[in-house]
């Protein structure tokens, strides 16, 4: 069984005092941080191990978040599925690398991602992606009518 950070617990803290963090809400109420390369914890990407915790639980996202210390920006809620991965770019010969996350949102089967610029959380340009494309950088929603009601309640079956 796979693990996720449901707390901000002691590694959570330090983790995301260094580094700014995506944070997600699951349809079973849990709130799940990103705890990239946690010790004896694999694989070393939370978003990776997030995406395995959703199919072993049969739960799926709600919600998305990314926080930088006390800022804190809403990436999405309600969407069929969620895209997060880490990005990185330079100007040629530049001597500043910068980061970023691009994450985005499911819905209607249109992938529509936005990179955020790192450390500050600056929301930059949109973008659609073909969500066939996506691997594991997309946690998708199960269809309702492959789950129990527990699993999947949208309010429609006793």
């Amino acid at each position: 069984m796979v693990s996720v950070a449901k707390s901000i617990d002691g590694y959570v803290n330090v983790y995301a005092d260094k580094n700014p963090i995506w944070i997600v809400t699951l349809s079973n109420g849990e709130t799940v941080y990103q705890d990239d390369g946690r010790p004896d914890t694999l694989p070393h990407s939370a978003w990776e191990r997030l995406g395995k915790y959703c199919e072993e639980n049969e739960v799926y996202i709600t919600g998305m978040r990314i926080k930088n210390r006390s800022h804190v920006e809403v990436v999405g809620t309600g969407g069929d599925g969620y895209y997060f991965c880490k990005g990185a770019g330079k100007f040629l010969f530049g001597g500043v690398t910068n980061h970023s996350f691009i994450a985005g949102v499911l819905e209607n089967d249109v992938l529509r991602v936005r990179r955020w610029n790192l450390p500050e959380v600056i929301p930059d340009a949109y973008e659609e992606r073909d969500p066939a494309e996506a691997g594991i950088f997309l946690i998708r929603r199960k269809d309702c009518n492959d789950k129990s009601l527990s699993a999947c309640d949208d309010g429609t079956r006793l």
